[in-house]
């Protein structure tokens, strides 16, 4: 299955899919799965194939699983951008059977603004995912963020509420979502034409994690983006006036600051690219 999980920001979206990576990480039977596939494809011709991966999951962010009895395990790091069939354009990734792939902030890789330029050989091979018996879940602020043929092709988890437990030195050790399952766009659809309101389109259950799922992955490895770009410069607080200015002469600055559409804002983009 294809799953979008979606929520305001700051409610638990990544946290909730590491704790189903977390999951699929440590699933035997999977895992078992996964490698008799790839010994299959090793007798059937697939020579180049040395590597049989630890288990099946991979994502676009790195998580570090814990379970007791086990090393820890290392998801593998995709790019999004490069899921899909062989083509002249991409290399793209060779993927795992069985494989559980999780992918945060999925608006920007399935743009729903950028449908004209979906390259067909990523569209069907999320059309066709599971004939791989692949199952992947996105991340986002709103569904409607992800492209349309995606969407038709998903399930969908609302994340409505996230609570913690804390052991006796104030650090977390378990976590508990509260949501509701939506089974196909159809019903999202309705869903949202109905005010969140019409029962009949979704179910509700709780999900609980006994551990700090927080401890798995970087949940602010995002920041470093807001500030990429920026290494020498200063902050516009102090762009026209010296440092230590008045509140008055902030708000001028403010008033005054350019605020013209910035030359080559909009780029033509390419459908290769």
């Amino acid at each position: 299955m294809i799953t979008i999980i979606f929520a305001p920001p700051r409610t638990g979206k990544t946290c909730f899919m590491t704790h189903i990576a977390q999951q699929a990480a440590f699933d035997r039977e999977r895992n078992n799965r996964m490698c008799r596939e790839i010994f299959s494809k090793q007798a059937s011709g697939f020579k180049s194939i040395q590597t049989i991966p630890p288990h099946c999951v991979s994502a676009n962010y790195d998580m570090t699983f814990h379970k007791f009895g086990y090393s820890p395990r290392l998801s593998r790091r995709i790019n999004p951008y490069k899921l899909g069939f062989a083509n002249p354009y991409v290399k793209t990734h060779f993927n795992l059977p069985f494989e559980c792939i999780c992918i945060t902030e999925a608006q920007k890789y399935l743009n729903s603004r950028m449908s004209m330029y979906f390259p067909d050989w990523q569209s069907r091979w999320y059309e066709q995912h599971g004939h791989n018996d692949l199952d992947i879940w996105l991340d986002t602020q709103r569904p409607m963020l992800i492209d349309v043929n995606i969407r038709e092709l998903s399930q969908f988890i609302e994340i409505m509420s996230l609570e913690f437990s804390y052991n006796d030195y104030g650090r977390i050790d378990g976590l508990r979502w509260h949501i509701r399952h939506i089974e196909n766009s159809s019903l999202f659809d309705k869903y949202l034409s109905g005010g969140k309101q019409d029962e009949s389109c979704f179910t509700e259950d709780t999900v609980t994690a006994d551990y700090n799922v927080f401890d798995c992955y970087d949940s602010k490895c995002c920041k470093p983006k807001f500030y990429d770009g920026h290494l020498k410069q200063d902050f516009d607080y102090s762009a026209s006036e010296p440092t230590g200015q008045t509140l008055e002469g902030y708000i001028k600055y403010l008033t005054e600051s350019d605020d013209e559409l910035p030359e080559n804002f909009y780029q033509k983009r390419s459908k290769a690219a």
